[in-house]
């Protein structure tokens, strides 16, 4: 139950979820964009949980089936014409690719924007240029996400997903939590959160999966903390920094 619940962890550090926020074109739109945006997840976990305890009624405890994520897939194929399932099934490729290429755009304009532009090329790069290094990623990022997908070593698509939730989850939710309640967050508490996080996700997944409780779950908890420590034992955030957080507070009251 706690691994299931865990889950929900990782809403706060998905990277293509908090992008849509970012890229509203005022804070006007921001409460009526929050509202859609929860509703519409509130109603993806909803449905995705029916499907999962239909399946598991009409078909039972069928391990083909439930190891390898097909519940959906088999439903739609037993119940509708091949017409319609091939509808449904086109839904799914659908979710995916919306997934993916928003992945790979939020990879890629973090790397631009984030190391390319100020670290690599100290803020000289032009527009253009900045343009292809975010391709390049683009492209470098699609070539080992097949390489992966293509081993068979690599698992099913859902451990995949699993792993990839557990780690986002785990190293930059706490970051983005504290940020948005904590006026006292810095810049030092944000970066041990995120690597003590990532770090212990990735340990708990090498070394004690056995256990039974996903890895999301003690990686959140080591990343509030740490974030919170380093955080009291480092300087306040200077006076622009604490009026944006009053100001951004004050707007959405």
């Amino acid at each position: 139950i706690a691994s299931g619940l865990g889950w929900g962890l990782g809403y706060f550090g998905m990277p293509h979820i908090i992008i849509r926020f970012m890229s509203l074109k005022s804070q006007k739109d921001l409460k009526k964009s929050a509202k859609i945006g929860i509703s519409w997840t509130v109603l993806i976990v909803i449905f995705a949980a029916l499907i999962g305890i239909i399946g598991r009624l009409a078909f039972g405890l069928n391990e083909e089936i439930n190891e390898g994520s097909l519940v959906f897939i088999t439903m739609v194929r037993k119940i509708f014409p091949g017409v319609i399932s091939g509808i449904l099934l086109s839904a799914v490729l659908a979710a995916s690719m919306s997934t993916a290429d928003s992945q790979l755009l939020a990879a890629a304009s973090s790397f631009s924007s984030d190391v390319y532009q100020p670290v690599i090329r100290k803020n000289k790069a032009g527009d253009k240029e900045m343009l292809w290094s975010g391709r390049i990623v683009v492209l470098v990022i699609a070539v080992c996400a097949l390489l992966i997908a293509s081993n068979p070593g690599s698992g099913s698509i859902m451990s995949l997903v699993s792993n990839a939730w557990g780690v986002f989850g785990a190293a930059f939710g706490p970051a983005i939590m504290l940020s948005l309640f904590w006026k006292r967050f810095n810049f030092s508490g944000a970066v041990a959160g995120i690597v003590v996080g990532a770090v212990v996700d990735i340990c708990w997944l090498v070394f004690l999966s056995d256990i039974g409780i996903y890895e999301i779950i003690p990686g959140f908890v080591a990343s509030m903390i740490a974030a919170v420590v380093v955080t009291l034992c480092t300087k306040k955030p200077n006076k622009d920094i604490e009026k944006l957080f009053d100001d951004s507070v004050a707007y959405t009251e």
